[in-house]
């Protein structure tokens, strides 16, 4: 069975983690995968938002596994949760693709985005055990520290597809 389930998934996983086709799509591989965490951080943020405003969460077990406060949650704190998880991994082919091309203009915005979401993860981790209001505005800021990562890096990507396109200056000038 799994060399099975090995053999289905290896060209999907080979496909988003190999270093060589990342170098082959070049920067513009890069431009979808940023511009889908930029869409999901926007996404995350209402939810954010609904939840802080319009939801009550109940207490947490202190000792309650992230899974089983899935499980228990309203349903838009799972949603909340689930986004958070993808776009973790989102971050994290981003940051593995830019490792791949070997650019540092590219690696640190990646970098910081992942960073600031992982804290913003664990910052929602404390906010759904104590209901701390401290937790909660250090996820809304470390969101909009991931968001500006994320737009500085479109822009840079977007920067070097249109410097790319443009045609040389005519030989006159």
């Amino acid at each position: 069975m799994f060399a099975m389930l090995r053999g289905y998934f290896m060209p999907f996983f080979t496909v988003i983690f190999s270093a060589g086709h990342a170098r082959a799509r070049g920067r513009a591989g890069l431009r979808w995968i940023c511009l889908i965490a930029l869409f999901g951080l926007v996404v995350e943020f209402a939810l954010g938002m609904i939840l802080n405003l319009y939801i009550m969460i109940p207490a947490a077990d202190a000792r309650a596994s992230y899974l089983r406060e899935i499980e228990n949650a309203p349903g838009f704190l799972t949603a909340h949760a689930m986004v958070g998880l993808l776009l973790l991994a989102t971050a994290s082919i981003l940051l593995l693709r830019a490792i791949a091309l070997r650019a540092m203009v590219l690696i640190t915005p990646a970098a910081a985005g992942l960073t600031a979401l992982l804290g913003a993860f664990a910052a929602g981790e404390v906010f759904v055990k104590n209901s701390d209001s401290a937790a909660s505005m250090s996820m809304a800021i470390l969101t909009g520290v991931a968001l500006v990562c994320y737009i500085g890096l479109q822009a840079i990507l977007s920067g070097s597809a249109a410097s790319s396109s443009r045609s040389p200056l005519p030989s006159s000038f």
